[in-house]
């Protein structure tokens, strides 16, 4: 009689980088690694219920007052120039991380780097170059987004204004929105969120392929 060898059959199942980063911080959350999660779920030991989730995109003036709060917090001075690095790098960051906008504004190639008009024009009215003096409570914001804004203001706090000026204009996304107009020259072009979230992902993959 002849033994019948056993064969292995290994399936892949490919997911999106932020699936996995969600995936992950649920294991930890259980201090399991991700295939013990796995194998929790698989056993009826762990139970996943879907819920509908607020797929609704924040203001942008929510993220703006929680940058304003968490720099009173901090002792950092925020000038309405440096809160709008502060607005392109969060929405910047959100687009290659998540694949979503983080609130509903557009920004501009103005010459001074990515601007949203709006807010500018509120900040600057009041407070010129000057820091914003605004006194503002804590925004109601989930602690996911909390947690992320303040990993933007962890990498981004330290710089002034001119630096993070520079940073952006030395960037693929603004540059792409002016085209061939000379520095100094205004535009009124909007930088496109698809340009944002290409060159922002092309980095998030670098740093997680080392």
């Amino acid at each position: 009689m002849t033994k019948t060898a056993s064969i292995k059959t290994e399936y892949q199942v490919t997911v999106n980088y932020p699936v996995w980063q969600r995936v992950e911080k649920i294991a930890g959350q259980f201090n399991l690694s991700v295939s013990e999660l796995l194998e929790h779920i698989a056993k009826g030991e762990l139970k996943v219920v879907a819920v509908p989730s607020n797929s609704e995109t924040l203001k942008y003036r929510d993220i703006a007052n929680y940058f304003i709060w968490l720099a009173s917090q901090s002792d950092v001075e925020i000038n309405a120039y440096k809160l709008q690095k502060l607005m392109y790098y969060a929405q910047a960051w959100h687009l290659a991380i998540y694949g979503t906008p983080l609130f509903n504004a557009d920004f501009q190639a103005w010459v001074h780097g990515p601007v949203i008009p709006g807010l500018l024009e509120k900040y600057q009215s009041q407070f010129s170059w000057e820091p914003i003096a605004d006194k503002i409570e804590q925004p109601k914001l989930s602690e996911e987004i909390g947690q992320f804004l303040e990993e933007v203001a962890e990498a981004y706090f330290e710089y002034d204004d001119e630096t993070l000026e520079r940073m952006t204009c030395s960037e693929m996304p603004w540059l792409e929105a002016r085209g061939n107009l000379p520095r100094e020259e205004s535009c009124h072009t909007i930088i496109s969120q698809e340009s944002m979230k290409k060159y922002y992902s092309a980095s998030v993959k670098e740093e997680t392929s080392v």
